[in-house]
């Protein structure tokens, strides 16, 4: 057996492992609902040059199904240079709860979406801040299915965003999504909190005000990550992600490579300041798909290469199907192999892309 093929065996060993713990994990995400907890709500939505979603995105903020003097929502503009406003106007004139302005410039920490986001929570009133995109239509129980997972100790509850798909580009990116947040929600059950996802991050005011806010918190261009670790790690607080079909989000998939690789550039700059054992976890991914490139060219065993690409395709499956079964969307399991050609390419190609691919552009900004 040459010293390829059993690093080859090792590695697929190894993720065997990891997504045996996932399984675990998944099984211990599910919570106690406290269904007397009715707090108070705000909704807080960041949105920048988004005509051609905002208005999904309100129409289901406003169909939300918790009493109407107990939530809030909060739009802010975000210096949008196109129809935003105009489509934001309606909502806010027959909505008694919804409110909208345009952020003005800040300094210091507070810079593109955590400026915006920032001030939107300053004028919040809610006990519960809740998050989502202007990209993003979230359920009816949304709120209700949220809170109910907080307790005295809960400073965050995060929830699972997927994707609206009409192909295999979109079926695809869902999928990475799914194993994604899965992996996040996985390792919150077993006390490791590694990260979530901003378009369905909830958190209770006093947590936030606690760590000093976006104000108090180090730039990120993953505003949500740099919070969600600030809260995480401050120890004053417990955490939850459950997977479950009244709180998930959808939002819409790139319609293009390029603006996915934007994103995914994006999401890997803000998370070099992950835990190591989040770097452990990716290690294992980038060295088991980098040989199954490289395999061809470095004279491997392809019977011993297929073997365990069969294995990994078993273990994603599994893992997969938690959050795609609780969510009710089990039919995305046909592009489960696109998924797994994109898996392959992205987490070897996306620690180059991070470290080499200059400044990040978001929403027509550099950082």
């Amino acid at each position: 057996m040459t010293v390829l093929t059993t690093l080859l065996l090792a590695a697929t060993a190894a993720y065997v492992g990891h997504s045996l713990l996932m399984l675990i994990g998944l099984a211990r995400a599910r919570f106690r609902d406290n269904t007397t907890y009715e707090p108070t709500v705000s909704i807080v939505v960041a949105a920048r040059n988004e005509e051609k979603n905002v208005q999904e995105c309100l129409e289901s903020l406003v169909q939300l199904e918790y009493p109407k003097n107990k939530f809030e929502i909060i739009i802010v503009d975000d210096n949008s240079t196109d129809a935003t406003p105009s489509l934001i106007a309606p909502f806010v004139a027959s909505h008694s709860n919804v409110r909208s302005f345009v952020a003005h410039p800040a300094g210091g920490h507070l810079r593109g979406k955590a400026n915006a986001i920032a001030q939107g929570i300053d004028i919040a009133s809610g006990d519960i801040i809740m998050m989502t995109d202007a990209d993003c239509a979230v359920r009816p129980s949304w709120i209700r299915g949220t809170v109910q997972q907080y307790e005295d100790t809960t400073g965050i509850v995060a929830g699972l965003t997927l994707l609206k798909y009409g192909n295999w580009f979109g079926g695809m990116q869902s999928l990475d999504w799914a194993y994604v947040l899965a992996l996040a929600s996985s390792t919150m059950a077993m006390g490791n909190p590694l990260s979530c996802i901003g378009n369905n991050f909830t958190f209770r005011r006093k947590a936030y005000d606690e760590v000093g806010g976006y104000r108090n918190i180090k730039f990120s261009v993953t505003e949500d990550f740099a919070l969600f670790t600030a809260i995480t790690q401050s120890g004053r607080w417990g955490y939850r992600y459950p997977i479950r079909k009244e709180t998930l989000v959808l939002s819409k998939p790139c319609t293009d490579s390029s603006s996915l690789y934007r994103q995914k550039r994006r999401w890997g700059v803000g998370g070099k300041d992950m835990s190591l054992s989040g770097f452990a976890i990716g290690a294992v991914g980038f060295l088991l798909h980098a040989l199954y490139l490289l395999s061809p060219f470095l004279g491997m065993d392809l019977v011993v290469v297929g073997a365990s690409f069969g294995v990994k395709l078993l273990c994603d499956y599994c893992v997969l199907r938690v959050p795609l079964r609780r969510t009710d969307r089990m039919a995305e399991m046909q592009y489960l192999f696109h998924f797994e050609i994109y898996f392959i390419l992205y987490i070897v190609l996306l620690p180059f892309a991070v470290f080499l691919g200059g400044a990040v552009v978001w929403k027509g900004r550099r950082y």
